[in-house]
C-alpha cells in the first residue's frame, strides 16, 4: 500500500493517492492472501474453527471501515494509517513472547465484537488484517505461528469485501488516473500480483523457519519505518499550509 501511494503522488495524483493506494491494496490481497493462506494451509498451520469465528466480524467491519474511508480525506487515511503501524509495531517490539493476557479466545458476542473493530481497521488501512488479528489471538494465548497462518487465511476474505467497497465509493470520482475502476487501479493491481504471488509461498517459508524473537523484531522495525516515514509527510504538509 505505501509504495502505489508515492507512486501516485509522484505522477502528481496527490488528492486521491491514499484511497487509490488502500483500494489497489485491498485488491491485490484478494489473491496473494489466497496464496499465502495455501502456502500456511499446507503446513497444517491454519486453525480453522478459529478462523470461521472471524467471519462474521469481517462481514461486518470491513463494510463500516469502506464507508468511514468514504468520508475521510486522504491526510486523515494517512494519520489512521500511520498510528496504528505505530500502536502495533511498538507493541510487537516490547512485548514479551510468554505474556498472553487471556488463557483462550473470547467467547461470542466478545469474539465478533473485536474481529468488527480489526475488520474496519483493515480497510482504512487497506491490508488484511494480520497485524491486528495476530495481536489478537497472541493475546489469547494462540501460537504465534498458528496465529499468523490463521491471520493469514482471514486476510483474503477481508480483501474481497473491502475492494469491493473501494469500487463502489470511488467509482464517481473525477480526477481519478489512467485504468481506474472506482478506487482500483488496474495497471498496478496486475503489476503487484505478478510477483506477489510467487512471493507469498516464501513469506510463509521464512514466517515459520524464523526464530519468533526475530520475527516479531523484523516486522516490528518494518511497521515502524513506514508509519514514521508518513507521519513526517503530515508534518511538513500541514507546516506547509
Amino acid at each position: 500500500m505505501p509504495g502505489l501511494y508515492y507512486i501516485l503522488r509522484a505522477y502528481e495524483y496527490h488528492e486521491h493517492a491514499m484511497h487509490i493506494a488502500v483500494g489497489t491494496s485491498l485488491m491485490t490481497i484478494i489473491f496473494t492472501g489466497l496464496s499465502s493462506a495455501y502456502a500456511h494451509y499446507k503446513k497444517g498451520a491454519v486453525d480453522i474453527p478459529l478462523m470461521k469465528g472471524f467471519l462474521p466480524g469481517v462481514l461486518i467491519g470491513v463494510g463500516i471501515g469502506a464507508l468511514m474511508a468514504d468520508q475521510f480525506s486522504s491526510p486523515v487515511l494517512k494519520g489512521v494509517f500511520a498510528g496504528s503501524q505505530i500502536f502495533f509495531g511498538s507493541y510487537l517490539l516490547l512485548r514479551k513472547n510468554d505474556l498472553a493476557l487471556f488463557p483462550a479466545m473470547p467467547k461470542q458476542p466478545l469474539f465478533s465484537m473485536v474481529s468488527t473493530a480489526n475488520s474496519c481497521l483493515s480497510a482504512l488501512m487497506g491490508v488484511g488484517g494480520g497485524v491486528q488479528n495476530v495481536l489478537f489471538m497472541t493475546l489469547c494465548n494462540v501460537p504465534l505461528h498458528r496465529a499468523i497462518a490463521t491471520a493469514a487465511s482471514i486476510g483474503p476474505f477481508i480483501a474481497l469485501v473491502g475492494a469491493t467497497g473501494y469500487l463502489f465509493i470511488g467509482f464517481d470520482q473525477e480526477g481519478l488516473p489512467p485504468y481506474n475502476i472506482g478506487y482500483i487501479n488496474i495497471i498496478a493491481f496486475l503489476t503487484f500480483i505478478s510477483t506477489s504471488m510467487l512471493a507469498a509461498p516464501l513469506g510463509a517459508k521464512c514466517a515459520h523457519s524464523l526464530p519468533v524473537k526475530k520475527l516479531k523484531k523484523y516486522f516490528s522495525i518494518f511497521m515502524l519505518c513506514v508509519a514514521l516515514k508518513m507521519l513526517s509527510e503530515i508534518y511538513f504538509e500541514y507546516n506547509l499550509q
